[in-house]
């Protein structure tokens, strides 16, 4: 299992190795300033003082800035396409312009204005893996946390973002007190190019001849390029210490379609770490401050050599939620326990209320006359008697729904009417007025607008005045009943006899005088009542 050595240093400390194929310096940041630095020799001596370093100082996160010859930049287009098509793309471009190159990197510019409106890329990579790897592996075997790798050109792009009216056809010349003489163009604060010239060592002779010197040839350089307009002048950004840049302006003599811009590394240091002495024309101090002050993102380490600074944010998210998990425990119990004691207040509270008014109802019913029978029975005997009075039912809605048929039909004559009521509409007539022996229906089936209880009738007519015809007779009873049916509230209507019997089971006789005979027929009714 790999286990990250726990770091004694505050969470937002961090640490810069700064990389040039002749020194390699440490830069650390404490508390928002840049601390103490180191510097190492790149031979065994200096390498293992390195590993000594490594082994004695704080764990805490690094990254890694280089400034060699070594890295390389080429402009190229791909078809505008996305996805899996366009890495897939970049890819075969990486392979083909850098065989057996680990450290690459690709930065999107943009999109050509004609033709096919294609994609430009700038590809970079460092084209000798010795020159960094080894010192990798060294932040590996003793795991470091890298947080990432990127070259001086990368990391200017992003500075001359702080730096106010920056034209858009820009030559930053920079020195680095271990690498040399850095000339990185921008177009439209974009990078392009970058080269990187050896200085002689500081104090030997003068910079200035040396610094005119190359930026001649990569002006000339540019225009073989066609990144300058003819007609557009070359703006180069020069950053040293005032001393220097006293040198720099006495030289009267300026090339054509040259602005030069003269920036004091003091005033610009002084302006982002306070009062900074700067008596010498270098910039590192500079852009490591720039470098670990904005954590400039990672443009050249792998998932892999970044793994040991995954699992370091991945504790600290860990570790985060926890202390958050807690937090929220703490309030959430600290809820729970207030509601609790308040709960239990108010349960003392009317636990004393109930013995408050149970005294005076007991002092109150002492007073009082004794009766025969209870409160709580006397309240019962009155809810039944209201829930009675409810279901107390008449034969009124009956009479009323065979009135309106009767009325429809003059010729019927009602001989005989038999009227109950009761929850089962195929329930039979009792010979009392009350189905049931008397017993209120039940409401049990009552639920919103279905029928409480149904009312039964039978009835006994006859036709008047009949001459006889009983196919007509027939057909009026049939009316009648047809007539019912289509009424509100109606269960079933269904006729228990006509006037004349003619089932298959019935004889039929008669003799040509009907005169005197009567048509009676018998009916059952049934109506819901809701």
């Amino acid at each position: 299992m790999i286990s990250l050595v726990k770091s004694k240093s505050e969470l937002f400390n961090r640490r810069a190795l700064f990389v040039s194929a002749d020194k390699l310096s440490v830069y650390h940041w404490d508390k928002g300033a840049l601390g103490e630095s180191f510097l190492f020799d790149l031979d065994d001596t200096g390498r293992a003082n390195f590993q000594r370093y490594l082994q004695e100082t704080e764990n805490t996160p690094m990254t890694v800035l280089i400034d060699v010859i070594e890295e390389e930049f080429r402009q190229e287009t791909i078809p505008h396409v996305f996805g899996a098509d366009r890495a897939a793309l970049i890819e075969r471009k990486q392979s083909r312009l850098y065989r057996d190159v680990s450290y690459l990197y690709t930065q999107d510019e943009g999109r050509e204005e004609g033709g096919r409106r294609d994609d430009r890329l700038l590809f970079m990579a460092i084209t000798r893996d010795e020159v960094l790897k080894p010192w990798i592996e060294l932040l590996g075997e003793h795991k470091v946390p890298l947080s990432g790798i990127l070259s001086v050109p990368l990391l200017l792009q992003s500075y001359i973002k702080t730096l106010p009216d920056v034209s858009d056809h820009a030559l930053v010349v920079t020195m680095q007190s271990i690498s040399g003489l850095r000339q990185t163009f921008f177009k439209n604060k974009e990078l392009k190019i970058s080269r990187l010239s050896k200085l002689p060592r500081y104090g030997t002779e003068p910079y200035t001849p040396k610094i005119f010197t190359e930026v001649d040839k990569i002006q000339r350089y540019l225009n073989s390029l066609r990144l300058i307009p003819e007609d557009t002048s070359l703006d180069v950004y020069l950053l040293a210490d005032k001393a220097t840049l006293d040198e720099l302006e006495s030289e009267k003599s300026t090339p054509p379609m040259i602005h030069r811009h003269y920036l004091d590394i003091g005033k610009l240091l002084e302006s982002t770490q306070g009062a900074i002495t700067q008596a010498i024309p270098f910039c590192d101090q500079l852009l490591i401050h720039h470098l670990l002050k904005t954590q400039t993102k990672n443009c050249y380490a792998s998932s892999q050599e970044m793994r040991y600074f995954k699992m370091r944010k991945m504790r600290y998210a860990m570790n985060a939620a926890s202390v958050l998990l807690l937090l929220f425990s703490v309030v959430y119990s600290g809820i729970n326990f207030m509601n609790g004691m308040t709960y239990e207040q108010e349960s003392e509270t009317s636990k004393s209320k109930t013995s408050f008014y149970q005294t005076r109802y007991d002092l109150a019913r002492s007073r009082l006359p004794k009766t025969p029978v209870e409160p709580a029975q006397v309240k019962l005997a009155v809810e039944a008697a209201s829930t009675l009075a409810e279901y107390k039912s008449t034969p009124y809605e009956m009479l009323k729904f065979l009135g309106k048929g009767l009325r429809q039909f003059p010729d019927i004559k009602l001989d005989d009417l038999d009227w109950s009521y009761s929850v089962d509409p195929n329930k039979g007539l009792a010979k009392s007025s009350i189905d049931n022996g008397g017993v209120m229906p039940s409401n049990e089936i009552t639920a919103g607008n279905e029928v409480k209880y149904y009312q039964i009738s039978n009835l006994k007519a006859h036709i008047q005045p009949f001459d006889g015809n009983y196919r007509e007779a027939i057909a009026l009873v049939n009316q009648f009943a047809e007539t019912l049916r289509g009424f509100n509230s109606v269960h079933d209507i269904s006729i228990d006899s006509f006037p004349l019997d003619i089932s298959s089971t019935a004889t039929l006789q008669g003799d040509a005088d009907s005169a005197g005979k009567a048509a009676i027929f018998t009916l059952r009714a049934v109506i819901g009542v809701y």
